[in-house]
């Protein structure tokens, strides 16, 4: 390989980790993906830039060359957390997120910006030590009655919030797929389907999280979707349970 091939390599490596660590931060804060973006559109002083469009891109590996909004954005949104500047925002849920906010810091304690974002991308910055990866834990077995148990328990509960937000099920299946991390859709669109087998179940194991995915992935798409429906009256959770079938 040569020096030009293993620099290439080393930034592509560098930047999954640093979309990795994005997704850390936000998740141990308590943060959706979605709640930056609500956050922006209530703070009483707008930012700068939101390109919130490439935020979930970014934190899946898929952006290799992101641009200089994106790190300026970074940079603002911690520098906001770092001040607790919170003016302006006036929804319980979103007031709710962002008390657990924790800014990223220097070794002297002042908030990273755009350049040490953008350094900590390029593999030239390291990540903190509070936001690398945990010990992963290994997916439990299942037999091919609890995996196609577990899927009908994720098919349900994305009809339940689908229909809460007025979606028909193809949709509500098709728009939740669209959120969740590109590792998984195939496995995600495979299941629901033509059923859940103990092989695409596995693929939605969180192996740093200790959980299963769309636990978490369906709790964020029914945030987002409550917050672009805010006017509409939600749903009830379903007590009937799904066989396992396709949609």
């Amino acid at each position: 390989m040569s020096i030009r091939d293993q620099v290439r390599a080393a930034q592509a490596e560098a930047a999954v980790e640093f979309g990795a660590m994005l997704r850390r931060w936000r998740e141990r804060m308590g943060w959706t993906q979605y709640t930056a973006i609500d956050w922006a559109a209530q703070a009483a002083e707008p930012f700068t830039s939101l390109p919130h469009s490439g935020l979930s891109e970014l934190e899946n590996g898929k952006t290799k060359h992101p641009r200089t909004p994106l790190f300026l954005y970074l940079g603002e949104l911690n520098a906001r957390v770092a001040a607790g500047d919170y003016k302006g925002v006036s929804t319980r849920k979103v007031i709710d997120a962002l008390k657990g906010s924790i800014p990223i810091l220097d070794e002297h304690g002042e908030p990273w910006g755009p350049a040490e974002f953008w350094a900590c991308f390029a593999g030239i910055k390291a990540i903190p030590d509070w936001l690398q990866p945990r010990p992963l834990t290994p997916a439990p077995e299942l037999t091919m009655t609890a995996a196609c148990d577990l899927g009908d328990g994720w098919r349900e509960e994305v009809l339940r919030v689908g229909a809460a937000a007025g979606l028909r099920p193809l949709a509500a299946v098709g728009q939740f797929i669209r959120t969740c991390p590109a590792s998984a859709r195939e496995a995600l669109e495979d299941g629901f389907a033509g059923g859940f087998t103990v092989e695409l179940v596995a693929t939605c194991w969180d192996p740093e999280a200790g959980e299963w995915g769309p636990t978490a992935w369906i709790a964020d798409w029914a945030q987002a979707l409550a917050g672009r429906s805010a006017a509409q009256s939600g749903g009830g959770r379903s007590s009937e349970p799904v066989a396992c079938q396709s949609y």
